[in-house]
């Protein structure tokens, strides 16, 4: 008797991202590996997300649709979608991207093939919000500079998580307002190993109304910096010590701006009503 293939949960935490949908779904039924579920965790949306979900659900199956009597925010939404999921791995897709037809069955396939291994995760290809423009964002290998992700980059893109890994940590902490994602990767390098594969798996909009872009990316800094602090502590690792490595790191690797030309015009045209200013006040005192 032939053993079916392991079971992927796609995991789709949503809030009014329904005009994002045709893009994301076609991306998830037609992945070449077919034992998936999809669970679908609407967060009392306001726009016609569910009705359109149920549309694509009549047609598939293996979408499961649930929705939160009141709007709970993101992370306890997230963390009810891996409470609803079944599968022995599992990964967040954010609504407003997609992924490449065969991304699930290049991570299954990786985790096959190694038995220690707690997360998968891929390069990615960034959009502009409209799909016209991209680019590709390469990661780099496993753990940079022999450091763990605690010190160097963190994937917040799509990855695969091992559920029985998954279930050796504290599991998603509710408690973070933003920066859940990382929390996450880190509860997940303490349990197991962490495997980037080298293709282009996940395509990544850009979006205006995001968390990286608007007010909420230096709340983000913070919780980051949270996940950190209690990464340490699991660890038993200095806090402060980890701190002036990683700023130590940051520095010596910040890009001088007062080089560009955007800066040096910036400078001339601000210099304009400085001197007004000095002026100003200057005649102000001579009166005084």
């Amino acid at each position: 008797m032939n053993t079916p293939p392991p079971l992927f949960s796609i995991l789709v935490a949503n809030y009014n991202n329904v005009r994002f949908f045709d893009n994301l779904f076609p991306s998830l039924i037609n992945q070449t590996y077919q034992n998936i579920e999809i669970i679908f965790v609407d967060d009392a949306s306001t726009d016609n997300s569910l009705e359109k979900v149920q549309n694509y659900a009549c047609k598939d199956s293996r979408i499961k649709i649930f929705k939160n009597s009141q709007n709970l925010g993101c992370v306890p939404t997230k963390k009810k979608c891996i409470d609803l999921s079944s599968g022995e791995y599992f990964g967040f897709v954010d609504p407003d991207d997609y992924l490449e037809l065969n991304t699930i069955e290049k991570i299954v396939e990786t985790f096959d093939n190694h038995a220690d291994i707690a997360m998968v995760y891929s390069n990615l290809i960034l959009h502009d919000e409209s799909l016209q423009k991209y680019t590709k964002h390469i990661y780099p290998n496993d753990t940079p500079d022999e450091k763990t992700l605690l010190y160097g980059f963190c994937p917040n893109h799509f990855s695969g998580f091992s559920k029985k890994h998954y279930n050796k940590t504290e599991g998603m902490d509710i408690g973070y307002a933003l920066s859940e994602d990382r929390d996450l990767v880190l509860k997940m390098e303490e349990v197991g190993r962490v495997v980037r594969i080298p293709d282009y798996l996940y395509h990544y909009r850009i979006n205006s109304n995001s968390i990286s872009n608007n007010i909420n990316a230096y709340k983000a800094q913070y919780w980051a910096w949270q996940a950190r602090y209690r990464a340490c502590e699991r660890r038993g690792l200095n806090k402060e010590d980890v701190y002036s490595e990683i700023m130590s790191y940051i520095d010596n690797q910040r890009f001088d701006y007062s080089t560009t030309t955007d800066y040096k015009i910036g400078k001339m045209i601000l210099a304009i009503p400085r001197w007004i200013k000095y002026k100003l006040l200057r005649r102000k005192n001579n009166h005084r």
